[in-house]
């Protein structure tokens, strides 16, 4: 606009009274500046106080990752003259279809608040998990979409359990297959050593709980040993942050429960000797379970969005994960009118905390139908109602451009991150099988207790990452050719 404007003043000079840039050009804009987080974090074992699955009421070992931080400053530049003094225009859209949808966070937290709120804990194999499928299938009709309930039987890989204490302190536990799961309380005891027939003679372990550590002897030979001594339960403690949970005694059986938990919930236990702790029902040793698996009538499973919809015993699960379940809903609703959603499979996977049972059944099926090569990409959605930033993205090669771009365009504090190889979640079925996978979370989030409940769910972070992923998926359906021409630039120059 300046050279059009000194072009007319010079004409009107002879005329008029000089156009010298007296009346000044509006002053440019202030330009904001970003706070752009890029992490490139180590997975390390999980701590009390930064672990998601959080240890504040100790979950396994190795639940989510301590993970370092690198923050660097990055400034958007100032728009040239003209862009300043232009009215603003929307970028014209690329070739290929209409824009995304408007992404509608108040009907996500609508169905989590129903999950967690009305229906409460979802235990694998168990009714509550089935009437969970059952509002997940019918709000999939309702919206459009064709539903199949793929069911599958599972076999846990460690059954899940819980152990409260008198004075509310609560931790999970991995209860070893093969033990009792019967419902017990009584009076702890700290037996000395690793659990050898001596060990529990130098105690009263009698009609008690005990806590042992774990280490040098088998863990069917410890339960032996506590069940002659007259134990009513053994609880099994780690003795350092790195060692994992789970385990078999083989052949072998115990005819009271056996537990075990992390070393830090160890020691939160052994502080409590001498007081009483109750060891809840587990999850069943097997069962039956279903996937939820909604697509457009004629449509095909170009990108795979999903979360499970089970949870841990007796825990209402708000952020694990009625919050990945409720936003897998919300994005099957938003994106219902759109054609893309033709390329889309929106899918509640069951059974996920026995051992990803769930996303393991989908995936076979689709090796046994030879359409593994119809997915393109597979967003997982888990326990994103809690926690706090910087969020971070684990994301496969082939989809680190989009993941690096979406948070820095939309200006959320995410980057990309890592976590330790045996790490799980449903997006790591798909990973296996060479599926490019992305997965969103927040470090230090409330896991696997009775205080992952709504009133510990942050909706902000909750609308802050829905959002993201909401943008993420777009992204992912332009990549798979999908009808679509993104408002985001995808990574793209």
């Amino acid at each position: 606009m300046l050279p059009r404007l000194l072009l007319v003043c010079s004409l009107l000079a002879a005329i008029l009274v000089a156009c010298s840039g007296d009346e000044a050009t509006p002053p440019a804009a202030n330009q904001p500046t970003a706070q752009d987080d890029h992490q490139q974090p180590q997975g390390q074992p999980e701590t009390a106080e930064t672990a998601s699955p959080s240890e504040q009421s100790q979950p396994p070992e190795g639940a989510q990752a301590r993970e370092q931080q690198q923050d660097e400053q990055a400034t958007i530049q100032p728009a040239s003259e003209d862009a300043q003094q232009a009215e603003p225009s929307p970028a014209p859209p690329r070739p290929g279809g209409p824009p995304e949808p408007e992404f509608n966070v108040a009907a996500a937290i609508g169905y989590l608040e129903h999950l967690a709120g009305q229906l409460g804990p979802r235990a694998s194999g168990t009714d509550q998990e089935r009437a969970a499928a059952d509002y997940l299938a019918e709000t999939f009709r309702s919206l459009g979409y064709d539903v199949e309930i793929q069911e599958f039987t599972f076999v846990a890989q460690a059954g899940a359990g819980r152990i409260d204490a008198e004075d509310g302190y609560s931790t999970f536990a991995f209860r070893f297959p093969g033990s009792s799961d019967d419902a017990v309380s009584g009076e702890t005891v700290d037996v000395p050593g690793f659990g050898e027939p001596n060990d529990f003679a130098s105690v009263d372990v009698a009609g008690k709980i005990a806590i042992v550590d774990r280490g040098v002897i088998e863990f069917r030979v410890k339960a032996a040993n506590a069940e002659a001594a007259g134990a009513r339960a053994l609880i099994v403690a780690n003795r350092t942050r790195s060692e994992s949970l789970g385990g078999t005694f083989g052949a072998d059986t115990s005819k009271i429960p056996v537990l075990q938990v992390s070393k830090d919930a160890g020691d939160e236990l052994r502080a409590r000797v001498g007081t009483s702790v109750s060891i809840l029902v587990s999850s069943p040793d097997s069962g039956t379970s279903q996937n939820v698996i909604a697509s457009m009538p004629g449509g095909a499973c170009r990108v795979v969005v999903g979360g499970h919809y089970d949870t841990v015993p007796e825990v209402d699960g708000a952020n694990d994960n009625a919050s990945g379940t409720a936003l897998t809903m919300a994005l099957a609703e938003v994106w219902s009118a759109h054609p893309a959603a033709q390329d889309v499979c929106f899918i509640g996977f069951g059974a996920e905390e026995l051992g990803l049972h769930g996303s393991a059944a989908f995936v076979r099926q689709l090796r046994n139908s030879d359409r593994l090569s119809e997915v393109t990409a597979m967003l997982n959605l888990d326990a994103i109602g809690d926690g706090r930033a910087p969020y971070r993205i684990i994301s496969s090669f082939q989809l680190q451009e989009i993941s690096a771009s979406v948070p820095a365009e939309l200006q959320i504090n995410a980057g990309l991150g890592s976590l330790p190889m045996q790490i799980g979640s449903d997006h790591a079925s798909f990973a296996q099988m060479g599926i490019p996978v992305v997965f969103v979370f927040p470090p230090g989030a409330v896991l696997h207790t009775p205080l992952d409940n709504l009133d510990n769910v942050d909706l902000d972070l909750f609308a802050d990452i829905s959002e993201l992923n909401h943008g993420i998926l777009t992204c992912l359906l332009e990549r798979a050719g999908s009808p679509i021409s993104p408002t985001l630039s995808c990574g793209a120059d």
